[in-house]
C-alpha cells in the first residue's frame, strides 16, 4: 500500500513509523516547512494525562493509555535510531497556593482515588522536602507518580532519523495545493503543480488541518489555532518534577534548562512573542519559584496548538470519502497522544478497523461537521 502523510510533526511522523512497522509498503511524509518545526518544535511537553483531568471520560482514557505506552515506544525508538527522547517517569506534582486551592485538590483526588488514578496528596512539608527550592506560600499539594515528561525536540529527531533509516520519504518545503478526490475516493495531491498518487491519505496537518479540507470542499470538525508562548531559563537544577500552581506550568530538562509555559491565545496564526505573554509567564515562575526573581528568560518562543470543535482529537476514517483519514486537534496533547494516535492510524489504514478506545474520537459524520 502507497499511503502520503501529509504533516511532518510527531503526529504525522509517528503515524509513518507505526504504518512502516506495521507493514505498509511505501510511506511518504509531505511537510510543508521544516519537519517537526511547529507545534511538536514549541511545546513545552509535559506526560500528565492524570495530573491534568477532572473526569474520567473517553479522552482521559486515550491520554492515560498513550502515556502507558511511551516506556515501550521510548525504549523502541533508542534501539531503532541510537537516540534517546528523554521519557522522565519522576512525576507531576500540583500545589496549592491558598487553603481553597488546597481544598479543591483534595476534593479532585478523592474523585480521581475512586477511579482507580495514582494520585497522593502532599503537604507543605512534604512538598519542602521534594522540592526545596518551591515558594514558602505553597500550603500543599498532590504527586502524580506515573506522570512525567519527554524532550520534544530529540523525539522529532528521533523519528526523523527512524524515517531515514527506514525509507520513508520526507519531502519538506512541500506544501500541498489541494487533495485529489474522484468519484468518492481520495486518489492523490498536488504539490507544486506535481501530482503525487497513492492507496490512503492520512493528514496530519495541525492547525492547518481545515485549510486543506475546505479546498476539497471535504466536511470535518474544523481545527483552529490557539496560540501558546513558552520561555526558558537556563541553568536551573533546583527542580526534580514537572510543577503545575499560579496558572502556569514548570518543567525541568535534564540539561539544566527550565521551561516555563504557557499562553493560552487566540491570535489567529500569529507567533509574535510579546512583552504582555512574557511578563505573565515570568510571573507566574516566580510565583512558584522565587529564585527566578529579577531573572530575564534566556529564550522564548511561541508556537500554534491545534484545537477541533468539541475539544476532542479527531482521529481516523472520513466519512464519504474512501481512503481519506486525519489525525488532528490534539490540542495541548499532541507529544502525549502520538504513540496511541500512530496506532489507531495505523490499525484504520491498514485493516480497516476501529478499536473501542478510538471510536469516540472518529471525525463527524457530513451533517456533524457542518454544525460543528
Amino acid at each position: 500500500m502507497n499511503v502520503l502523510i501529509i504533516g511532518g510533526g510527531v503526529i504525522g511522523l509517528a503515524a509513518a513509523r507505526e504504518l512502516r512497522l506495521a507493514g505498509a509498503g511505501r510511506v511518504t511524509v509531505l511537510e510543508k516547512g521544516q519537519a517537526g518545526r511547529e507545534a511538536s518544535w514549541a511545546a513545552a511537553v509535559m506526560l500528565a494525562p492524570d495530573a491534568e483531568t477532572e473526569t474520567v471520560d473517553a479522552m482521559y482514557r486515550l491520554c492515560r493509555r498513550s502515556n502507558e505506552l511511551y516506556p515501550e515506544f521510548a525504549e523502541r525508538l533508542a534501539d531503532e535510531t541510537g537516540i534517546d527522547i528523554e521519557l522522565d517517569r519522576t512525576g507531576t506534582i500540583c500545589v496549592a497556593l491558598s487553603d481553597e486551592d488546597l481544598e479543591h485538590l483534595g476534593g479532585r483526588m478523592a474523585a480521581q482515588q475512586t477511579a482507580g488514578i495514582n494520585a497522593a496528596l502532599l503537604s507543605s512539608t512534604d512538598i519542602a522536602r521534594l522540592e526545596p527550592s518551591l515558594s514558602l506560600d505553597v500550603v500543599g499539594g498532590m504527586l502524580y507518580p506515573d506522570n512525567g515528561q519527554v524532550e520534544n525536540r530529540k523525539l522529532v529527531a528521533a523519528l526523523l532519523e527512524f524515517a531515514r533509516r527506514n525509507s520513508i520519504e520526507v519531502h519538506e518545503n512541500s506544501p500541498v495545493d489541494e487533495l485529489e478526490i474522484r468519484n468518492g475516493k481520495a486518489v492523490g495531491v498536488s504539490v507544486k503543480g506535481k501530482s503525487l498518487e497513492a492507496d490512503a491519505i492520512v493528514i496530519a496537518a495541525g492547525a492547518w488541518q481545515s485549510e486543506l479540507l475546505d479546498k476539497a470542499d471535504v466536511r470535518c470538525p474544523r481545527v483552529t489555532p490557539v496560540k501558546g508562548q513558552v520561555i526558558a531559563f537556563e541553568r536551573v537544577s533546583s527542580l526534580r518534577h514537572v510543577v503545575y500552581g499560579a496558572g502556569g506550568y514548570l518543567v525541568p530538562r535534564r540539561d539544566g534548562r527550565l521551561l516555563v509555559g504557557a499562553t493560552v491565545e487566540d491570535a489567529g496564526f500569529n507567533t509574535d512573542v510579546t512583552a504582555d505573554g512574557v511578563l505573565s509567564l515570568r510571573q507566574s515562575a516566580e510565583r512558584l519559584l522565587p529564585g527566578l526573581a529579577g531573572r530575564e528568560p534566556d529564550d522564548k518562543w511561541a508556537g500554534l496548538r491545534p484545537f477541533a470543535a468539541g475539544g476532542d482529537p479527531i482521529i481516523g476514517a472520513v466519512p464519504g470519502v474512501s481512503g481519506l483519514f486525519v489525525a488532528a486537534g490534539h490540542y495541548r496533547n499532541g507529544i502525549l497522544l502520538a504513540p496511541v494516535t500512530a496506532q489507531l492510524i495505523a490499525e484504520a489504514v491498514l485493516k480497516g478497523s476501529v478499536p473501542d478506545l478510538g471510536r469516540q474520537f472518529l471525525p463527524a459524520s457530513g451533517k456533524e461537521a457542518a454544525a460543528s
